[in-house]
């Protein structure tokens, strides 16, 4: 019998251009649907999570430099973010199986359409 790892991955939130906790520090297992033992830990977010998040949001979309590129610009970084979805697709993919519980084969077919 195979062993099952007992180290959890561990996610962050990505507010204000970093990598971050929860303000209150808590976090929730996300449990592997497929073996029903957790996999993950998962900042638990808050109202004041969520707030950060909206007001980094909207800095970002009016004082940053966003609302200084072209339209030409803006679309070559959309572009740039569908490669990069492309890229890590695979990994992508892995973690919905993990988290959801969906065939791999469906996954990768859902994931090859993320940057359409």
């Amino acid at each position: 019998m195979a062993a099952i790892a007992t180290e959890l991955a561990q996610y962050q939130m990505y507010i204000g251009g970093k990598w971050t906790d929860a303000v209150s520090g808590e976090t929730f297992e996300s449990d592997n649907p497929f073996t029903a033992q957790p996999w993950a830990l998962i900042p638990r977010a808050g109202a004041h999570d969520v707030d950060r998040a909206v007001q980094a949001a909207h800095r970002a979309f009016t004082e940053g430099e966003w609302p200084r590129l072209s339209p030409t610009q803006r679309g070559a970084l959309l572009r740039k973010l569908g490669d990069l979805l492309t890229a890590h697709a695979p990994h992508l993919g892995e973690v919905e199986v993990r988290d959801n519980g969906k065939l791999l084969a469906e996954m990768a077919a859902q994931t090859a359409y993320l940057p359409q």
